[in-house]
């Protein structure tokens, strides 16, 4: 699989060049991610899927346990630049999903300062 991760110390980039996203490329892309989190700390993820043109259900579904595994970990996955066409799918799978990636890193600064501001209370 073509991708490229841009790392940092509050989140990581995952960027692919995949058109299709079906269930066995999503669980390639979750043991990337798992393996990602197990060396990296910084378990917020933004996944750019500006060039994946066609998403099943199958593949949201394992988006939604990535999602729920980085949650578990204290972090986030962010979708950033999803297709029209499958952006329905992540409306009913509760998935975070923004326009950009810029947009996303905003969403990643923003949820870090609420969960610092909430533990100082």
């Amino acid at each position: 699989m073509n991708f490229s991760l841009e790392k940092t110390e509050h989140y990581t980039l995952l960027k692919t060049e995949l058109t299709d996203l079906n269930k066995e490329q999503a669980e390639e892309l979750a043991t990337i991610i798992q393996a990602h989190i197990a060396e990296h700390v910084c378990p917020y993820l933004i996944l750019n899927l500006e060039t994946v043109v066609n998403c099943n259900a199958d593949s949201v579904r394992t988006l939604i346990s990535i999602g729920q595994y980085l949650t578990k970990n204290d972090g986030m996955l962010i979708v950033s630049n999803p297709h029209e066409s499958f952006q329905r799918l992540f409306d009913k799978a509760e998935i975070v999903f923004v326009p950009t990636d810029m947009e996303a890193i905003d969403y990643v600064y923003m949820d870090q300062i609420e969960k610092q501001f909430l533990a100082e209370e």
